[in-house]
């Protein structure tokens, strides 16, 4: 049931922060948790973005925020 609910809701939002811009199309990013991932958009190096499904949303206010798993 939880995969049920899982595959409906889809897979989460994440602010990133960039780390480096590749010359393919792609950035590397981390989360706030340390978490480094190589994803499809631009940007530049330091700015905040929302990512999903690998993919770079737009970018992300610059504010205090917090991760917590439920």
């Amino acid at each position: 049931m939880l995969k049920q609910l899982q595959q409906t809701l889809g897979t989460p939002r994440v602010i990133m922060t960039i780390n480096v811009v590749n010359a393919d199309g792609t950035v590397t990013a981390t989360t706030a948790s340390g978490q480094t991932q190589r994803v499809i958009g631009t940007g530049s190096a330091g700015d905040h973005i929302y990512v999903q499904d690998g993919w770079v949303l737009g970018t992300a206010p610059d504010l205090p925020f917090y991760e917590m798993e439920v």
